[in-house]
C-alpha cells in the first residue's frame, strides 16, 4: 500500500474579501485558495480539514488545517511555497508533519475567539473591528458576562441548527477595555453557530442600556434560537487559538 502523509498547518487571515473559511460553489472560500495551490504542488487533488467555519468578513490568527497526500515534500518546501503565492492577506504562520490519525477538526479540544470594539475613530481598525461610538456600561457588561457563565445550553445565542453538543463548556471569558479598545476573549470547548457574535451582540445591548440583565438571562433560559436578539457584525470576529 503506498504510504501517506498528513500536514498540520497553522493560517493566519484577513477575512474581509472572503466568503470565509470554506469552499462554496458561488463565492472564493480560504480553503478554496489553499487547496488550489497545494493541487499544483503536490499534482494531486488535496481536500483541506479546518479546525471549524469562520463567516465571511471574519479574520483568523490561528487557523488549523491538516491534509493527506501521497506525496512527501519537506514541511519546509511547503511553507515557502504557500506563502509565495498567497495573496497578502493570508499567511502560512506553520507547516508540520503530524501523525495520520491528527485531523483538524475532530482532534481540537477546544478554541479562543477574540472579538475586538473600538470606541473612537481610527481608519486602522476599519474592517478588522466593530465601531462602536455609543456610551457603554462596562461593569454591567462584566456582570452580564458573570450570568453567561453560569449557563453550558447556550441555544439562544446561536444561529438556529440542529446541534448535536448543545452544551458548551466555556472555560473562560474575558473582557479588557484600554479607554478605545474593547477586547473580549471567549475560550471553550466548542462553539455553536453564530454563538461568539450573538454572544458579544447582547454584552453590547447590556452596556448600552437596551436589554436588562434579567432579560438577558431569560433568553438564555430560554434555549431557544429565536430568543436571541442582538447579533454583532463579523469583522469584529478573530479565530485565536485552537487547542489540541
Amino acid at each position: 500500500m503506498k504510504k501517506r502523509y498528513n500536514y498540520k498547518l497553522t493560517i493566519s487571515y484577513i477575512g474581509t474579501r472572503y466568503s470565509g473559511w470554506q469552499r462554496q460553489k458561488n463565492a472564493v472560500g480560504i480553503q478554496q485558495i489553499i487547496e488550489d495551490l497545494l493541487e499544483k504542488l503536490f499534482k494531486e487533488k488535496i481536500t483541506l480539514i479546518g479546525s471549524g467555519r469562520t463567516d465571511a468578513g471574519v479574520h483568523a490568527l490561528n487557523q488549523v488545517a491538516n491534509f493527506k497526500t501521497y506525496s512527501y515534500k519537506d514541511p519546509s518546501t511547503i511553507y515557502s511555497y504557500l506563502n509565495a503565492k498567497l495573496p497578502r492577506d493570508i499567511s502560512v504562520k506553520k507547516v508540520e508533519e503530524v501523525d495520520l490519525n491528527f485531523n483538524a477538526r475532530f482532534s481540537a479540544k477546544g478554541k479562543t475567539y477574540l472579538y475586538r470594539i473600538y470606541t473612537k475613530p481610527d481608519p486602522f481598525l476599519y474592517g478588522r473591528g466593530w465601531f462602536f461610538d455609543k456610551d457603554l456600561d462596562i461593569v454591567k457588561m462584566l456582570q452580564g458576562i458573570e450570568i453567561l457563565k453560569k449557563y453550558k445550553d447556550l441555544t439562544s445565542l446561536a444561529k438556529e441548527g440542529n446541534y448535536i453538543r448543545k452544551e458548551v463548556d466555556l472555560r473562560e471569558i474575558k473582557l479588557y477595555y484600554d479607554g478605545k479598545i474593547i477586547d473580549i476573549e471567549i475560550t471553550a470547548s466548542h462553539f455553536l453557530r453564530n454563538l461568539v457574535r450573538r454572544i458579544v451582540g447582547h454584552l453590547v445591548a447590556i452596556g448600552r442600556g437596551s436589554l436588562s440583565l434579567q432579560e438577558f438571562e431569560d433568553i438564555i433560559k430560554a434555549k431557544d434560537s429565536s430568543k436571541g436578539k442582538f447579533l454583532a457584525p463579523p469583522e469584529g470576529l478573530y479565530l485565536k487559538e485552537v487547542y489540541y
